[in-house]
């Protein structure tokens, strides 16, 4: 899990986050669906209640405001993306409005990207 330790108020934008990539190329799979669950559990957030919630780039970017963290999230989101081993159009769209609406610069968000792609 996550190295970097979030606020149950940031956790929960986090979840919704990662929720919306892990839907975006149509269904959530069970370890998409374990992933999410594992990090709601690890920050003391219920995963599946916002599983249904849209994403809101702005309240996440609200609720997280520390830049590592704000990279931590991106890196999840990547994480995410890649854990069916497909990183679909879809999900790239979305993982650029979420770095954009946190400040990541396009040169962190290529370095994160080819760190998940290796980490997978």
């Amino acid at each position: 899990m996550s190295a970097v330790s979030f606020e149950p108020e940031e956790a929960q934008e986090v979840v919704r986050a990662l929720a919306a990539v892990a839907a975006a190329d149509g269904a959530i799979l069970s370890r998409e669906e374990s992933f999410l669950e594992g990090f709601a559990v690890h920050h003391g957030v219920g995963g599946h209640a916002w599983i249904a919630s849209p994403l809101d780039e702005v309240a996440l970017a609200r609720a997280v405001t520390d830049p590592a963290k704000r990279r931590e999230v991106v890196a999840l989101c990547l994480h995410m993306a890649h854990a069916d081993h497909d990183y679909a159009p879809s999900e790239r769209v979305l993982i650029e409005r979420i770095a954009a609406a946190l400040g990541i610069p396009d040169n962190v968000l290529a370095d994160l990207t080819a760190t998940a792609r290796v980490v997978r």
